[in-house]
């Protein structure tokens, strides 16, 4: 479920280390748990905090330079010429598996790989780096924003704003909702009924970012000091601007990195801030906000 030497000698000798690295990761959540509050639960969650505890300790360069420059390069969506690209915003490697798994025994095939979030791991930036604009007004195409869509069929690009309207609802208290796996009950419910209605045979699903989860026992291990270095320089986000803050010192000490314009924290590292505190974060440089699934669905 993590780095044994066997994926170690792997990453050493491999053409591409994030291949390496996605497998470890998705090892950790699949298959899944027969329900989601099973499937949330710590020993999933800890253990990709422990892969990523291993990866800023023996290969600092993937956060340094090797994620940051697939996100700002490799960063796309494409369209399949035979088919519809559906976005879910948020969706991470943990709503993947179980997506998947559903899709399955709705009896559909479905093939797994991954894509990136881009620099700072948010919606706006992702946007603008795949040109989503312009690839709005080439393709017939909807946008989901509420629990019950209304599609025409023919669309060939469709962006919902779940799961991550409901993890956002959660945490500023707008919704009964209270857990995460509730959100993804509602969120699979969006996704089926718009694979329902759509026409296309083919259908590639990616997502704009992840996220992290910033509950206890989540988050790597430091001291005091560095956490409110940390809140310091982010505040209750995990990205800045290099023309609004001075943060140098953090990425010399590895606790950040700096990448198109931006200081972001790297990997599991939070910190807490006063007054209403989100436990579901993205924007910053990490496995679970940066390396996106792709699912590849045909009926």
């Amino acid at each position: 479920m993590t780095l044994t030497s066997e994926r170690l000698e792997s990453l050493v000798e491999a053409d591409d280390p994030v291949d390496v690295i996605w497998e470890a990761l998705w090892d950790i959540w699949w298959p899944p748990s027969e329900g989601p509050a099973d499937h949330y639960d710590h020993d999933r969650e800890w253990a990709s905090v422990e892969l990523e505890r291993t990866l800023v300790d023996i290969y600092w360069e993937f956060y340094s330079e090797v994620l940051p420059w697939r996100c700002v390069n490799d960063a796309s969506i494409e369209v399949p010429d035979d088919g519809a690209f559906l976005v879910m915003d948020a969706m991470s490697v943990r709503e993947a598996s179980l997506f998947a798994a559903a899709l399955e025994s709705d009896g559909y095939d479905v093939d797994v790989s991954y894509s990136y979030a881009t620099v700072p791991s948010e919606t706006t930036p992702y946007k603008k780096r795949v040109g989503y604009a312009d690839l709005d007004r080439e393709f017939p195409s909807a946008t989901v924003r509420d629990l019950h869509p209304s599609l025409a069929g023919d669309e060939r690009l469709v962006w919902s704003r779940y799961p991550d309207a409901l993890l956002e609802n959660i945490q500023e208290g707008k919704t009964e909702l209270s857990s995460v796996e509730d959100a993804y009950d509602d969120s699979l419910r969006v996704f089926r009924s718009i694979l329902d209605q759509l026409d296309a045979d083919r259908i590639v699903v990616g997502a704009d970012h992840g996220y992290v989860r910033e509950e206890s026992g989540y988050s790597f291990a430091i001291s005091e000091h560095e956490k409110n270095r940390l809140r310091d320089t982010f505040g209750g986000q995990r990205f800045v601007g290099v023309d609004e803050a001075d943060a140098d010192d953090l990425v010399e000490d590895r606790l950040a990195v700096e990448a198109d314009g931006y200081y972001m924290p790297v990997g599991r590292y939070t910190w807490p801030v006063r007054g209403k505190y989100s436990v579901y974060q993205h924007g910053g440089l990490s496995l679970m906000e940066c390396l996106t699934p792709r699912l590849e669905v045909q009926r």
